[in-house]
């Protein structure tokens, strides 16, 4: 591909590597990797593995590239470097030789380290090009597309620039917002994160494709104009990626949250309501937090979302249309996100368009079921319809255009289930899917957790020691590193991946993966819910 259009994988590359560059800087990258450290030597013993951890970054604080780069090594290379030299000492000889003090000299150097990035760079709410990534000012007219736009049937979209700034969120993954324009003049807004593998959601959004062209084909359906609401994701790396801003949306939850406070009432009423009936909340039955549940339900309204629709509409022609669209493309993603097993369905992940009223779904990482399977909250619901949801839907509710809406939508994917299993199939064997998410309880196997034995003076020192780095609290080395083998499968299984590939029936290798494909067929041929009677639509 290079021969043919060199400029262009040139342009890719460039562009690739200097996005991954500002998704994770160097405090970041260096808090993270240290805080895994620490866990691997003071919690697991594992020298070899904290090395593992530690040796890549210090290969990159000695060729710094950018403004930042330059700083962060400045004010700590020169710790860094003596800490590096400790370890490479102990390393140096023989095992049985090796001198434990150079490794506890290291962490203390690595500690103060630590300590002065948390007191000295604080979360930056944005971030310069000229600092973090200058190549990208260069990077003009260029003949690379703007990402998620290329149509073969349409003129592409190339990118012009990128905007200086990136703006910083202050949410737990700290995502970029960054602005390209393009050779159109529009200016294209994308979400860049970091330490989050987006491969998943970009075959959710290919799966989402294929429908949207199965419900076009079909009469009804495509005169109901029945489709998903889609936006560009583009992986980057394994654990870096751009996704679409989508335009003039809000979640759930800020609607909500915004209607209430104008109205001056309290955000949490469903709970503090709950809380009334019963003060004694964490000592109650199971039985006793429903009747809590439901007395909350009862004095309470619930129709924040359909008042706030309501009021934002100009007239009530324009309010008409918006419910209409919102009940259809809520019913299209419901019977969808029920096929694939989408969950983490809370309002923050749903979105209504301000325009259309048409629901926007973001957050698909978690799909097959594996919300259902969580220790703690498990999602037992096919897909979320709570009563927020229906009253929008006025006076038809569910039993009106929302069941014709969905009646339709499964006739389709039923009829079209091959194809919507070519695909599946292929997204569920992939190798790169992980399944780190299924435990052993999950497939009936119950453990026995092992008794903790009283712990050595000197055990219980090394562990108030990693307590400083907020262990318990860190995130695999994963996010910094890239992702990682799922050592849990191979290590239950006893074999490799390679070592359960089969020439004639690989997925023999994947019970989990075979257990999935069966409960997605089963669901579009109405054998979901009893395996000796199939359900018509």
């Amino acid at each position: 591909l290079h021969d043919v259009y060199p400029e262009l994988v040139e342009e890719t590359e460039v562009v690739s590597r200097e996005l991954i560059r500002i998704t994770l800087l160097f405090p970041e990258m260096w808090q993270e990797a240290l805080r895994t450290a620490s866990l691997s030597y003071y919690g697991r013993k594992n020298v070899v593995e904290m090395m593992n951890i530690l040796r890549p970054l210090h290969k990159k604080a000695r060729t710094p590239e950018t403004l930042r780069e330059y700083h962060f090594v400045q004010m700590f290379g020169n710790d860094l470097a003596a800490a590096e030299e400790l370890l490479n000492q102990f390393f140096s000889v023989d095992p049985a030789h090796r001198n434990d003090t150079l490794v506890q000299q290291a962490w203390e150097l690595y500690y103060v380290v630590f300590r002065r990035i948390e007191k000295l760079f604080p979360k930056p709410s944005q971030l310069a090009l000229k600092d973090t990534a200058p190549i990208l000012l260069e990077c003009r007219d260029m003949e690379l597309a703007v990402p998620g736009t290329y149509d073969p049937d349409r003129e592409i979209i190339n990118i012009q620039s990128f905007d200086p700034i990136f703006v910083v969120y202050s949410s737990k993954q700290h995502p970029r917002r960054m602005e390209i324009r393009g050779s159109d003049g529009n200016s294209y807004t994308f979400l860049l994160k970091g330490r989050e593998d987006l491969r998943q959601d970009e075959r959710v959004m290919q799966l989402f494709g294929l429908i949207n062209s199965l419900l076009m084909k079909d009469d009804e359906t495509a005169r109901r104009s029945l489709a998903i609401e889609r936006f560009p994701v583009v992986p980057l790396s394994s654990n870096s990626g751009l996704i679409g801003f989508y335009p003039d949306c809000e979640n759930i939850n800020n609607i909500i949250r915004y209607y209430r406070e104008s109205h001056g009432q309290p955000v949490n009423l469903e709970q503090r309501m709950a809380l009334q009936f019963s003060p004694n909340w964490d000592t109650l039955t199971v039985m006793q937090k429903v009747e809590s549940f439901e007395y909350a339900l009862s004095n309470t309204p619930g129709n924040d979302l359909q008042r706030a629709m309501w009021y934002t509409a100009p007239n009530a022609e324009v309010w008409l249309e918006r419910r209409t669209n919102y009940t259809r493309s809520l019913a299209v993603m419901s019977i969808a996100g029920y096929i694939l097993g989408l969950g983490d369905r809370h309002p923050s992940n749903i979105l209504i368009h301000e325009h259309t009223g048409k629901v926007v779904h973001i957050d698909l990482g978690d799909c097959f079921e594996m919300a259902a399977y969580r220790d703690k909250f498990p999602e037992k619901v096919p897909f979320r319809l709570t009563r927020m949801l229906i009253m929008p839907m006025e006076v038809g509710s569910i039993e009106g255009i929302f069941k014709h809406s969905a009646n339709h939508t499964m006739r389709v994917l039923r009829a079209n289930r091959d194809s919507l299993m070519a695909v599946l199939e292929a997204f569920v064997f992939d190798p790169l899917v992980s399944w780190s998410y299924l435990r052993d309880s999950e497939m009936g196997i119950k453990t026995t957790p092992k008794p903790q034995k009283s712990k050595h003076p000197k055990q219980k020192a090394q562990q108030e020691h990693a307590s400083r780095w907020n262990t318990s609290n860190g995130e695999d080395f994963a996010s910094v590193s890239g992702s990682k083998p799922d050592g849990e499968w191979s290590s239950k299984v006893g074999d490799t991946y390679h070592d359960l590939v089969d020439g004639k029936d690989w997925q023999t290798g994947n019970p989990k993966a075979r257990a999935i494909v069966k409960r997605i067929y089963d669901k579009l041929i109405g054998t979901d819910f009893n395996p000796n009677e199939q359900l018509a639509v």
